[in-house]
């Protein structure tokens, strides 16, 4: 039976179980590793896991630092102006928490790593934390989906049932991504335990019997849902959105078809390379043969191409807010509101009229609504519709632009 990594972070689901007294005899990763490994095969590699073990710490942690300070301020802003942004910033508020529940157990899997895969929060925590990871990386999987496909279809549909109920239904879709990624990594959840020995691991034990079934159930479900699925969409209606602005003629045309390629690109960077890793390493000694030095390899690397993939959570935040000219006028305005009183009227009697006009300028790209020849928003923020003049006629171009902010 090989070994055969989880689709969660570090190594700690991925083992068939074993007789009890067998497992009592292990006392760290490596001869848990050599214990199970009955086919990988006997070759020399002189790889360094105590750099492998600080090259992950130092992952883990600048991950955790910048996107906790990204989605927070993503989670804020959208907040505080959800009575005024974007229709579609319900899907980007909803990933914003996704990617926050995956940064937030990020301290676990770094002192996982710095233990040496020692587990000391108990069965329970064991359980609950990876299932909070796989929930939480299951929705903002999804909420991309739903962002890209909603956006095509405010583009371009303009009837009036769909202005009436689009706000009930992004709402029942929102809840029903959330069941919906609660539910999908229960089958994995129920198999995880705490291995108790010398040094306590939390570990995928699967009845031995019926191991190979599950262990490429799991894979094959992670792959398939995780990215086989969502790649297609996500990459078709983000083509088809960048066809449609060149099509209508939209400012800046080439710069935001660049941004949406790469939607798509980090989406394949980040997700491709684990599930190509977790599918070969699932198939590994039971459907196909690897190679000596590249399954050495692959079991080596995994733990960093699963650190990597959460890259998402990093970029993300800038690629759906902070690239966005909206999005920077509503985090100005949030940073000016909660600026202490004193310093904000000083401000004020220092420069009056300079000031004054800065603040226009933000509640302008706040509430103004954009025609043709302004800077269309991919990000779609819906304007403030008490400040839009009475509707004139629309050029074709114009009509697109105004669809997207209703």
């Amino acid at each position: 039976m090989s070994v055969m990594p989880s689709m969660g972070p570090g190594p700690s689901e991925g083992f068939t179980t074993a007789p009890t007294s067998d497992l009592e005899e292990i006392h760290n990763w490596n001869e848990l590793l050599h214990f199970f490994n009955h086919t990988l095969p006997e070759c020399e590699m002189e790889l360094d896991e105590n750099t492998k073990r600080v090259v992950l710490f130092v992952l883990y942690l600048a991950i955790f630092v910048v996107g906790l300070v990204e989605n927070i301020l993503v989670i804020c802003v959208n907040w505080r102006c959800s009575g005024q942004a974007g229709l579609l910033s319900l899907y980007i508020l909803n990933m914003a928490v996704a990617d926050l529940g995956i940064v937030l157990s990020l301290p676990v899997w770094m002192l996982e790593v710095t233990l040496d895969y020692t587990w000391l929060w108990g069965n329970f925590f064991c359980r609950f934390t990876h299932y909070f990871y796989f929930t939480n990386m299951y929705s903002s999987i999804f909420f991309l989906v739903c962002l890209s496909v909603d956006r095509y279809v405010t583009l371009t549909n303009s009837s009036p049932s769909w202005q009436r109920h689009q706000h009930k239904v992004r709402r029942a879709v929102c809840a029903g991504v959330w069941v919906l990624s609660a539910i999908i990594p229960l089958p994995e959840v129920v198999h995880i335990q705490l291995v108790e020995s010398s040094e306590p691991m939390c570990l995928f034990l699967a009845p031995f019997e019926t191991y190979s079934t599950w262990a490429l159930a799991v894979a094959l479900s992670s792959t398939v849902l995780g990215f086989l699925l969502p790649f297609p969409l996500i990459a078709v209606f983000n083509v088809l959105i960048a066809c449609r602005l060149q099509k209508a003629g939209w400012p800046e045309g080439r710069r935001h078809c660049l941004l949406v390629c790469a939607y798509v690109a980090v989406f394949v960077i980040c997700w491709l390379p684990y599930h190509v890793t977790l599918l070969l390493l699932t198939l590994h000694g039971t459907h196909v043969s690897l190679h000596c030095y590249l399954t050495h390899l692959l079991y080596f690397f995994y733990d960093i191409i699963d650190c990597f993939s959460m890259l998402h959570c990093v970029v993300n935040p800038i690629l759906y807010n902070f690239l966005s000219p909206s999005f920077r006028g509503r985090l100005l305005n949030a940073v000016v509101h909660y600026l202490p009183k004193v310093q904000a009227r000083e401000g004020r009697h220092a420069s009056s009229s300079s000031s004054s006009t800065q603040h226009s300028i933000v509640i302008t790209k706040e509430d103004m609504q954009p025609t043709a020849a302004g800077h269309p928003n991919l990000n779609f923020q819906a304007p403030n519709t008490s400040s839009i003049p009475a509707p004139r006629t629309l050029q074709p171009a114009e009509a697109d632009s105004s669809r997207l902010h209703q």
